[in-house]
């Protein structure tokens, strides 16, 4: 099994988590553990959510199965979800993190009913960026060391 056959499987939240386990077991080295972990965090939503990123509020099931969801067809829609139902969290957070992984020279545009709020999700994705060891030590060719020193200023305001 390799990290992205865990997200085509079709399996529930528990099988997934015990697929993980079971890949990072049978690694024969850290360096393979670590390229498992980046093929992950970059095929798996769930798995850059709760495992990279350290988000526990997202280990539950209804929330593995919109992750799954959003994953089949996450472009041409209109997600139109109840407040408090991970929306946010899955698509604009996490899925712009999973596409920055993916491509580092994407360009993303962040919108909302209001320009705070935009901001504030902005500067989340930016902080998790900056502060996030675990995506330091994954994406080491994408993320700065020290980003407060080498970093680019992003852009709040285009």
């Amino acid at each position: 099994m390799d990290a992205a056959s865990v997200t085509a499987r079709g399996m529930d939240r528990l099988e997934a988590i015990a697929s993980y386990k079971a890949l990072m077991r049978e690694a024969d080295s850290e360096e393979h553990q670590r390229e498992l972990k980046r093929g992950l965090a970059r095929s798996d939503l769930f798995y850059l959510l709760v495992h990279v990123l350290a988000r526990a509020d997202i280990n539950r099931d209804w929330v593995y199965a919109r992750c799954r969801e959003v994953e089949a067809a996450p472009d041409g829609y209109l997600d139109l979800w109840s407040r408090e139902h991970f929306k946010s969290s899955l698509i604009t957070f996490g899925l712009t993190i999973r596409d920055v992984l993916r491509d580092p020279e994407i360009t993303v545009g962040i919108f909302s009913y209001n320009r705070p709020i935009a901001k504030t999700f902005l500067r989340q994705i930016k902080t998790e960026f900056e502060t996030r060891e675990s995506l330091r030590e994954l994406f080491p060719e994408i993320l700065w060391d020290n980003p407060q020193r080498d970093a680019p200023k992003w852009s709040e305001d285009w």
